[in-house]
Protein backbone atom coordinates (compact mmCIF):
# COMPACT_ATOMS: atom_id res chain seq x y z
CA UNK A 1 0.00 0.00 0.00
CA UNK A 2 1.42 3.38 -0.96
CA UNK A 3 0.84 6.45 1.21
CA UNK A 4 1.75 10.07 0.65
CA UNK A 5 1.42 12.89 3.13
CA UNK A 6 -0.82 15.85 2.31
CA UNK A 7 0.98 19.11 1.56
CA UNK A 8 -1.69 21.76 1.09
CA UNK A 9 -4.80 22.76 3.05
CA UNK A 10 -7.15 25.41 4.41
CA UNK A 11 -8.95 26.70 7.54
CA UNK A 12 -8.17 26.16 11.25
CA UNK A 13 -10.11 25.58 14.44
CA UNK A 14 -7.86 28.10 16.18
CA UNK A 15 -8.18 30.87 13.60
CA UNK A 16 -6.60 34.24 14.40
CA UNK A 17 -7.28 36.42 11.37
CA UNK A 18 -5.23 39.58 10.85
CA UNK A 19 -7.46 41.20 8.26
CA UNK A 20 -8.75 44.55 9.40
CA UNK A 21 -11.13 45.29 6.54
CA UNK A 22 -14.82 45.03 7.29
CA UNK A 23 -15.35 41.54 5.87
CA UNK A 24 -18.60 39.71 6.57
CA UNK A 25 -18.87 36.62 8.71
CA UNK A 26 -19.17 33.31 6.83
CA UNK A 27 -22.29 33.07 4.71
CA UNK A 28 -23.41 29.60 5.73
CA UNK A 29 -24.95 27.25 3.22
CA UNK A 30 -28.49 26.18 4.05
CA UNK A 31 -28.93 23.03 6.11
CA UNK A 32 -30.52 21.23 3.16
CA UNK A 33 -27.54 21.96 0.88
CA UNK A 34 -25.08 20.52 3.42
CA UNK A 35 -27.38 17.64 4.35
CA UNK A 36 -27.68 16.58 0.70
CA UNK A 37 -23.99 16.98 -0.15
CA UNK A 38 -22.65 13.67 1.21
CA UNK A 39 -25.48 11.56 -0.29
CA UNK A 40 -24.85 13.27 -3.65
CA UNK A 41 -21.13 12.53 -3.38
CA UNK A 42 -21.65 8.89 -2.40
CA UNK A 43 -24.16 8.42 -5.19
CA UNK A 44 -21.62 9.83 -7.64
CA UNK A 45 -18.94 7.51 -6.23
CA UNK A 46 -21.24 4.48 -6.00
CA UNK A 47 -19.57 3.80 -2.65
CA UNK A 48 -19.54 4.97 0.96
CA UNK A 49 -17.37 8.04 1.53
CA UNK A 50 -17.82 8.19 5.30
CA UNK A 51 -20.12 6.62 7.86
CA UNK A 52 -18.47 8.50 10.73
CA UNK A 53 -18.69 12.15 9.68
CA UNK A 54 -21.34 14.74 8.95
CA UNK A 55 -21.13 18.28 7.55
CA UNK A 56 -22.32 21.22 9.56
CA UNK A 57 -21.64 24.93 10.01
CA UNK A 58 -19.20 26.24 12.56
CA UNK A 59 -17.82 29.72 13.15
CA UNK A 60 -15.10 28.77 10.65
CA UNK A 61 -17.45 27.82 7.82
CA UNK A 62 -18.35 24.32 6.69
CA UNK A 63 -16.78 21.73 9.00
CA UNK A 64 -16.87 17.99 9.64
CA UNK A 65 -18.15 16.52 12.91
CA UNK A 66 -18.26 13.03 14.35
CA UNK A 67 -21.69 11.54 13.64
CA UNK A 68 -20.90 8.61 15.96
CA UNK A 69 -18.11 7.57 18.32
CA UNK A 70 -14.74 7.40 16.59
CA UNK A 71 -11.77 5.43 17.89
CA UNK A 72 -8.08 6.07 17.33
CA UNK A 73 -7.00 4.39 14.11
CA UNK A 74 -10.47 4.33 12.52
CA UNK A 75 -10.62 5.13 8.81
CA UNK A 76 -13.03 8.06 8.85
CA UNK A 77 -13.27 8.81 5.13
CA UNK A 78 -12.28 7.44 1.73
CA UNK A 79 -12.62 9.48 -1.45
CA UNK A 80 -11.94 7.62 -4.73
CA UNK A 81 -9.46 9.19 -7.14
CA UNK A 82 -12.25 9.19 -9.73
CA UNK A 83 -14.18 11.64 -7.54
CA UNK A 84 -11.39 14.20 -7.35
CA UNK A 85 -10.79 17.25 -9.51
CA UNK A 86 -7.35 17.53 -11.11
CA UNK A 87 -5.78 19.51 -13.97
CA UNK A 88 -6.61 16.49 -16.15
CA UNK A 89 -10.26 17.60 -15.95
CA UNK A 90 -9.52 20.46 -18.33
CA UNK A 91 -11.70 20.19 -21.46
CA UNK A 92 -9.81 18.55 -24.36
CA UNK A 93 -10.67 21.56 -26.54
CA UNK A 94 -8.62 23.83 -24.27
CA UNK A 95 -5.90 21.63 -22.79
CA UNK A 96 -3.56 21.58 -25.87
CA UNK A 97 -3.49 25.38 -26.03
CA UNK A 98 -2.42 26.01 -22.43
CA UNK A 99 1.32 26.63 -22.15
CA UNK A 100 3.50 24.22 -20.19
CA UNK A 101 4.71 27.27 -18.26
CA UNK A 102 1.30 27.50 -16.58
CA UNK A 103 1.36 25.78 -13.19
CA UNK A 104 -1.02 23.07 -11.97
CA UNK A 105 -2.68 25.42 -9.48
CA UNK A 106 -3.69 27.73 -12.34
CA UNK A 107 -4.85 24.79 -14.47
CA UNK A 108 -6.99 23.40 -11.67
CA UNK A 109 -8.32 26.90 -10.97
CA UNK A 110 -9.41 27.04 -14.61
CA UNK A 111 -11.30 23.77 -14.15
CA UNK A 112 -13.12 25.33 -11.18
CA UNK A 113 -14.02 28.43 -13.18
CA UNK A 114 -15.42 26.38 -16.06
CA UNK A 115 -17.72 24.41 -13.74
CA UNK A 116 -18.68 27.53 -11.82
CA UNK A 117 -19.71 29.21 -15.08
CA UNK A 118 -21.80 26.17 -16.04
CA UNK A 119 -23.84 26.63 -12.86
CA UNK A 120 -26.41 23.90 -12.22
CA UNK A 121 -25.56 22.32 -15.57
CA UNK A 122 -22.20 21.28 -14.10
CA UNK A 123 -21.89 17.77 -12.65
CA UNK A 124 -19.82 19.38 -9.86
CA UNK A 125 -22.37 22.08 -8.98
CA UNK A 126 -23.18 20.70 -5.48
CA UNK A 127 -19.46 20.84 -4.64
CA UNK A 128 -18.69 24.20 -6.29
CA UNK A 129 -21.64 25.81 -4.48
CA UNK A 130 -20.12 24.81 -1.11
CA UNK A 131 -16.81 26.59 -1.72
CA UNK A 132 -16.29 29.90 0.14
CA UNK A 133 -16.69 33.19 -1.74
CA UNK A 134 -13.78 35.62 -1.87
CA UNK A 135 -15.30 37.78 0.89
CA UNK A 136 -14.82 34.90 3.34
CA UNK A 137 -11.16 34.33 2.48
CA UNK A 138 -8.46 36.19 4.41
CA UNK A 139 -5.32 35.18 2.51
CA UNK A 140 -2.87 38.07 2.30
CA UNK A 141 -3.29 38.19 -1.47
CA UNK A 142 -6.70 39.80 -0.80
CA UNK A 143 -5.38 42.43 1.63
CA UNK A 144 -5.41 46.06 0.56
CA UNK A 145 -2.30 48.26 0.53
CA UNK A 146 -2.76 49.64 4.05
CA UNK A 147 -3.21 46.13 5.46
CA UNK A 148 -0.15 44.82 3.62
CA UNK A 149 1.86 47.76 4.96
CA UNK A 150 1.35 46.29 8.44
CA UNK A 151 3.41 43.22 7.49
CA UNK A 152 6.04 44.92 5.31
CA UNK A 153 8.82 43.76 7.65
CA UNK A 154 7.67 40.14 7.31
CA UNK A 155 8.70 37.70 4.59
CA UNK A 156 4.96 37.24 3.99
CA UNK A 157 4.87 40.68 2.38
CA UNK A 158 7.31 39.77 -0.40
CA UNK A 159 5.77 36.32 -0.77
CA UNK A 160 2.36 37.93 -1.25
CA UNK A 161 3.68 40.24 -3.96
CA UNK A 162 5.41 37.31 -5.67
CA UNK A 163 2.31 35.09 -5.44
CA UNK A 164 0.09 37.77 -6.94
CA UNK A 165 2.54 38.33 -9.81
CA UNK A 166 2.64 34.59 -10.55
CA UNK A 167 -1.15 34.39 -10.65
CA UNK A 168 -1.26 37.41 -12.95
CA UNK A 169 1.32 35.79 -15.23
CA UNK A 170 -0.79 32.60 -15.47
CA UNK A 171 -3.94 34.67 -16.04
CA UNK A 172 -2.34 36.44 -19.01
CA UNK A 173 -1.36 33.04 -20.44
CA UNK A 174 -4.79 31.41 -20.00
CA UNK A 175 -7.17 34.29 -20.74
CA UNK A 176 -6.48 34.45 -24.52
CA UNK A 177 -6.96 30.68 -24.79
CA UNK A 178 -10.51 31.07 -23.48
CA UNK A 179 -11.61 33.76 -25.92
CA UNK A 180 -12.72 31.38 -28.72
CA UNK A 181 -14.56 29.16 -26.19
CA UNK A 182 -16.44 31.79 -24.16
CA UNK A 183 -19.78 30.65 -25.52
CA UNK A 184 -19.18 27.10 -24.33
CA UNK A 185 -17.29 27.66 -21.06
CA UNK A 186 -18.13 31.24 -20.11
CA UNK A 187 -15.74 34.07 -19.35
CA UNK A 188 -13.89 35.12 -16.21
CA UNK A 189 -12.13 38.19 -14.84
CA UNK A 190 -8.77 38.67 -13.13
CA UNK A 191 -10.54 38.71 -9.74
CA UNK A 192 -12.39 35.49 -10.59
CA UNK A 193 -9.12 33.83 -11.53
CA UNK A 194 -7.31 35.03 -8.41
CA UNK A 195 -10.17 33.73 -6.23
CA UNK A 196 -10.09 30.34 -7.99
CA UNK A 197 -6.29 30.05 -7.66
CA UNK A 198 -6.54 30.84 -3.95
CA UNK A 199 -9.27 28.22 -3.49
CA UNK A 200 -7.04 25.62 -5.11
CA UNK A 201 -3.90 26.73 -3.25
CA UNK A 202 -5.67 26.50 0.09
CA UNK A 203 -7.75 23.35 -0.48
CA UNK A 204 -5.85 21.02 -2.82
CA UNK A 205 -3.50 18.20 -1.86
CA UNK A 206 -0.43 16.87 -3.58
CA UNK A 207 -0.54 13.12 -4.20
CA UNK A 208 0.64 10.44 -6.59
CA UNK A 209 -2.00 11.83 -8.95
CA UNK A 210 -0.49 15.30 -8.74
CA UNK A 211 -2.61 18.17 -7.46
CA UNK A 212 -6.16 17.22 -6.45
CA UNK A 213 -9.25 18.84 -4.98
CA UNK A 214 -10.83 16.21 -2.75
CA UNK A 215 -14.53 16.94 -2.08
CA UNK A 216 -15.70 16.38 1.50
CA UNK A 217 -12.13 15.92 2.78
CA UNK A 218 -11.51 19.63 2.25
CA UNK A 219 -14.16 20.49 4.87
CA UNK A 220 -11.76 19.21 7.54
CA UNK A 221 -10.19 21.97 9.65
CA UNK A 222 -6.61 22.26 10.84
CA UNK A 223 -5.01 21.41 14.16
CA UNK A 224 -1.24 21.92 14.17
CA UNK A 225 -0.59 19.14 16.69
CA UNK A 226 -2.83 16.55 15.06
CA UNK A 227 -1.20 13.46 13.60
CA UNK A 228 -4.11 12.79 11.24
CA UNK A 229 -3.35 13.59 7.61
CA UNK A 230 -4.80 12.94 4.17
CA UNK A 231 -3.03 9.98 2.58
CA UNK A 232 -3.06 8.34 -0.82
CA UNK A 233 -3.81 4.63 -1.13
CA UNK A 234 -2.71 3.77 -4.66
CA UNK A 235 -3.73 0.12 -4.32
CA UNK A 236 -7.37 1.03 -3.68
CA UNK A 237 -7.12 4.26 -5.73
CA UNK A 238 -8.47 6.56 -3.06
CA UNK A 239 -7.48 9.26 -0.58
CA UNK A 240 -8.22 8.48 3.04
CA UNK A 241 -7.92 9.77 6.59
CA UNK A 242 -7.35 7.76 9.77
CA UNK A 243 -8.28 9.29 13.11
CA UNK A 244 -5.37 10.02 15.44
CA UNK A 245 -7.57 10.10 18.57
CA UNK A 246 -11.00 9.28 19.96
CA UNK A 247 -13.98 11.54 19.19
CA UNK A 248 -17.42 11.64 20.77
CA UNK A 249 -20.53 12.30 18.64
CA UNK A 250 -20.90 15.98 17.78
CA UNK A 251 -17.19 16.80 18.25
CA UNK A 252 -15.44 18.54 15.38
CA UNK A 253 -12.87 16.28 13.67
CA UNK A 254 -9.50 17.83 12.82
CA UNK A 255 -6.43 16.97 10.79
CA UNK A 256 -3.06 18.59 10.14
CA UNK A 257 -2.65 20.27 6.76
CA UNK A 258 1.13 20.17 7.02
CA UNK A 259 4.01 21.28 9.23
CA UNK A 260 3.50 24.93 8.31
CA UNK A 261 4.78 28.09 9.94
CA UNK A 262 2.36 30.91 10.73
CA UNK A 263 3.78 32.84 7.78
CA UNK A 264 2.75 30.03 5.40
CA UNK A 265 -0.63 29.61 7.08
CA UNK A 266 -1.37 33.33 6.78
CA UNK A 267 -0.18 33.53 3.18
CA UNK A 268 -1.91 30.44 1.81
CA UNK A 269 -4.80 29.76 4.18
CA UNK A 270 -5.66 33.12 5.72
CA UNK A 271 -5.12 32.31 9.43
CA UNK A 272 -2.45 31.76 12.06
CA UNK A 273 -2.43 29.63 15.20
CA UNK A 274 -1.06 30.54 18.64
CA UNK A 275 1.97 28.62 19.90
CA UNK A 276 2.65 27.07 16.50
CA UNK A 277 5.28 24.36 17.07
CA UNK A 278 6.33 24.63 13.41
CA UNK A 279 6.74 28.40 13.41
CA UNK A 280 9.84 29.93 11.87
CA UNK A 281 11.12 33.21 10.49
CA UNK A 282 12.60 33.62 7.02
CA UNK A 283 15.46 36.11 6.99
CA UNK A 284 17.70 37.54 4.27
CA UNK A 285 21.42 38.01 4.86
CA UNK A 286 23.16 39.80 2.01
CA UNK A 287 26.79 40.47 1.17
CA UNK A 288 27.30 44.27 1.30
CA UNK A 289 27.76 45.77 -2.15
CA UNK A 290 30.75 47.76 -0.89
CA UNK A 291 32.61 44.59 0.15
CA UNK A 292 35.73 44.44 -2.12
CA UNK A 293 35.55 40.61 -2.04
CA UNK A 294 31.82 40.50 -2.81
CA UNK A 295 32.20 38.82 -6.22
CA UNK A 296 34.53 36.13 -4.87
CA UNK A 297 32.30 35.48 -1.86
CA UNK A 298 29.23 35.15 -4.07
CA UNK A 299 31.01 32.59 -6.24
CA UNK A 300 31.98 30.58 -3.15
CA UNK A 301 28.46 30.65 -1.78
CA UNK A 302 26.96 29.56 -5.08
CA UNK A 303 29.52 26.76 -5.32
CA UNK A 304 29.25 25.41 -1.76
CA UNK A 305 25.79 26.38 -0.56
CA UNK A 306 23.29 24.57 -2.77
CA UNK A 307 19.97 26.32 -2.10
CA UNK A 308 16.62 24.52 -2.29
CA UNK A 309 15.05 25.37 -5.64
CA UNK A 310 11.67 25.51 -3.91
CA UNK A 311 10.29 25.23 -0.41
CA UNK A 312 7.30 23.08 0.57
CA UNK A 313 4.97 25.60 -0.99
CA UNK A 314 6.89 26.02 -4.24
CA UNK A 315 8.51 29.37 -3.40
CA UNK A 316 12.07 29.94 -4.57
CA UNK A 317 14.77 31.13 -2.17
CA UNK A 318 18.32 32.31 -2.82
CA UNK A 319 21.55 31.28 -1.09
CA UNK A 320 21.19 34.17 1.35
CA UNK A 321 17.74 33.17 2.63
CA UNK A 322 17.51 31.23 5.88
CA UNK A 323 14.74 29.81 8.06
CA UNK A 324 15.24 30.51 11.76
CA UNK A 325 13.32 28.21 14.10
CA UNK A 326 13.17 28.13 17.90
CA UNK A 327 16.71 28.57 19.24
CA UNK A 328 18.09 25.73 21.33
CA UNK A 329 17.53 26.12 25.05
CA UNK A 330 19.07 24.52 28.10
CA UNK A 331 16.26 21.98 27.95
CA UNK A 332 17.34 20.88 24.47
CA UNK A 333 14.39 22.42 22.66
CA UNK A 334 14.56 24.07 19.26
CA UNK A 335 16.69 23.74 16.15
CA UNK A 336 19.21 26.50 16.77
CA UNK A 337 20.84 28.82 14.25
CA UNK A 338 21.23 26.95 10.92
CA UNK A 339 24.78 25.79 10.34
CA UNK A 340 24.67 27.27 6.84
CA UNK A 341 23.92 30.70 8.34
CA UNK A 342 26.87 30.46 10.71
CA UNK A 343 29.01 29.43 7.76
CA UNK A 344 27.80 32.41 5.76
CA UNK A 345 28.72 34.74 8.65
CA UNK A 346 32.23 33.25 8.68
CA UNK A 347 32.59 33.84 4.95
CA UNK A 348 31.38 37.42 5.32
CA UNK A 349 33.85 38.09 8.12
CA UNK A 350 36.80 37.23 5.87
CA UNK A 351 38.70 40.32 4.73
CA UNK A 352 41.40 38.77 2.52
CA UNK A 353 41.60 36.27 -0.31
CA UNK A 354 43.97 34.25 1.84
CA UNK A 355 41.29 33.76 4.48
CA UNK A 356 38.73 32.71 1.85
CA UNK A 357 41.19 30.26 0.26
CA UNK A 358 41.82 28.76 3.70
CA UNK A 359 38.08 28.04 4.04
CA UNK A 360 38.09 26.34 0.64
CA UNK A 361 41.09 24.18 1.64
CA UNK A 362 39.36 23.27 4.89
CA UNK A 363 36.24 22.18 2.96
CA UNK A 364 38.36 20.02 0.65
CA UNK A 365 40.06 18.31 3.60
CA UNK A 366 36.88 17.53 5.55
CA UNK A 367 33.34 16.80 4.38
CA UNK A 368 33.24 19.36 1.58
CA UNK A 369 31.17 21.92 3.49
CA UNK A 370 32.36 25.50 3.45
CA UNK A 371 33.16 26.92 6.91
CA UNK A 372 31.83 23.78 8.57
CA UNK A 373 34.09 24.32 11.58
CA UNK A 374 34.78 27.45 13.64
CA UNK A 375 37.44 29.79 12.27
CA UNK A 376 40.92 29.15 13.65
CA UNK A 377 41.23 32.85 14.37
CA UNK A 378 39.16 33.20 17.55
CA UNK A 379 38.73 36.94 17.05
CA UNK A 380 37.33 36.35 13.56
CA UNK A 381 34.96 33.68 14.88
CA UNK A 382 33.64 36.06 17.54
CA UNK A 383 33.29 38.77 14.89
CA UNK A 384 31.23 36.42 12.69
CA UNK A 385 28.80 35.66 15.52
CA UNK A 386 28.59 39.33 16.44
CA UNK A 387 27.45 39.98 12.86
CA UNK A 388 24.64 37.47 13.37
CA UNK A 389 23.73 39.00 16.72
CA UNK A 390 23.57 42.48 15.18
CA UNK A 391 21.34 41.18 12.37
CA UNK A 392 18.91 39.58 14.82
CA UNK A 393 18.78 42.70 17.00
CA UNK A 394 18.13 44.84 13.91
CA UNK A 395 15.29 42.57 12.70
CA UNK A 396 13.69 42.45 16.15
CA UNK A 397 13.87 46.25 16.36
CA UNK A 398 12.26 46.66 12.92
CA UNK A 399 9.45 44.25 13.76
CA UNK A 400 8.81 45.89 17.14
CA UNK A 401 8.67 49.31 15.51
CA UNK A 402 6.16 48.05 12.95
CA UNK A 403 4.00 46.48 15.66
CA UNK A 404 4.07 49.74 17.66
CA UNK A 405 2.95 51.76 14.62
CA UNK A 406 0.18 49.25 13.84
CA UNK A 407 -1.11 49.31 17.44
CA UNK A 408 -1.21 53.11 17.42
CA UNK A 409 -3.09 53.05 14.12
CA UNK A 410 -5.62 50.55 15.45
CA UNK A 411 -6.10 52.57 18.64
CA UNK A 412 -6.78 55.65 16.53
CA UNK A 413 -9.35 53.78 14.44
CA UNK A 414 -10.99 52.49 17.61
CA UNK A 415 -11.20 56.00 19.10
CA UNK A 416 -12.72 57.34 15.88
CA UNK A 417 -15.30 54.58 15.90
CA UNK A 418 -16.23 55.46 19.49
CA UNK A 419 -16.59 59.14 18.61
CA UNK A 420 -18.63 58.55 15.44
CA UNK A 421 -20.54 55.53 16.65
Amino acid sequence: MSFRVATLRRWSLHTVVFNFSSSPSPQFQSHSVLHNFLPWLENKASSTISSSLSISNSSYGNSLFASKSIQTGDCILQVPYSLQLTPDNLPPEIKPFISEDVGNIAKLATVLLIHKNLGQDSEWHPYISCLPPQAEMHNTIFWNESELEMIRQSSVYQETIYQKSQIEKDFLEIKPVFQPFCQSFGDFTWKDFMHACTLVGSRAWGSTKGLSLIPFADFLNHDGISEAIVMSDDDNKCSEVFSDRDYVPGEQVLIRYGKFSNATLMLDFGFTIPYNIYDQVQIQYDIPKYDPLRHTKLELLQQYFVPPTKDAKGSKYSVNSFAIKEVKSAGGKGKGVPQSLRALARVLSCTTLQELNHLVMEAAQTDGRLARHPLQDRIKEIQAHKMLSSLFIQLIGEHNATITVNIKGLNLIYCLLLVTG
